[in-house]
């Protein structure tokens, strides 16, 4: 498992953190997003999605639940799982159809799937995951602090090139 921490000092910077990652990323991607309220989840999928090529408007999903943009022959997944109970069961997920879109992620190899307040749904989550905790800063209104995680081999490749572009001062970046 390997981490990266970056921070932010305005939304359009967070937004272009996900840009970047929208860049790196490839089919059968699943990022997992979590965060409190405001934290700028949404924000950082929206970069994701520019990233992509998607130039559709992205909007969270939270009454809708599932989001899909395609661009460039690719399809980002965009899942918020607020209105989900904490610790929803597999059962639970399987009936909204959530375990099928992360067991389907790389199936055809186009899929990203980006998850908001994943933390409510872990137990569906592959192995292979760029896990993204967002949080504010304390004091700055628009500062945020991403500590990036990856565990497998394709998460940890879009790692490595995250880390290569945003050098780490000593003890922020650990692997």
């Amino acid at each position: 498992m390997r981490t990266l921490i970056i921070h932010t000092h305005a939304r359009d910077a967070t937004h272009a953190i996900g840009a970047q990652i929208g860049g790196m990323v490839a089919g059968g991607q699943v990022l997992a997003l979590c965060g409190d309220l405001g934290a700028g989840k949404t924000t950082l999928v929206q970069g994701i999605a520019a990233g992509m090529g998607i130039s559709t408007r992205v909007t969270s999903p939270t009454f809708v639940l599932v989001n899909e943009y395609a661009a460039n022959g690719r399809k980002l997944v965009h899942i918020d799982a607020y209105r989900l109970a904490e610790g929803t069961t597999l059962a639970d997920a399987a009936t909204l159809g959530l375990a099928d879109i992360l067991d389907e992620a790389d199936m055809d190899g186009r899929n990203v799937i980006a998850v908001e307040w994943a933390d409510r749904i872990r137990a569906l989550f592959p192995a292979d995951l760029l896990q993204i905790e967002i949080t504010a800063a304390a004091d700055e209104p628009d500062g945020r602090t991403l500590l990036i995680t990856a565990t497998g081999a394709q998460s940890s490749a879009v790692l490595a090139q995250l880390s290569a572009l945003h050098a780490c001062p000593p003890g922020e970046c650990a692997s």
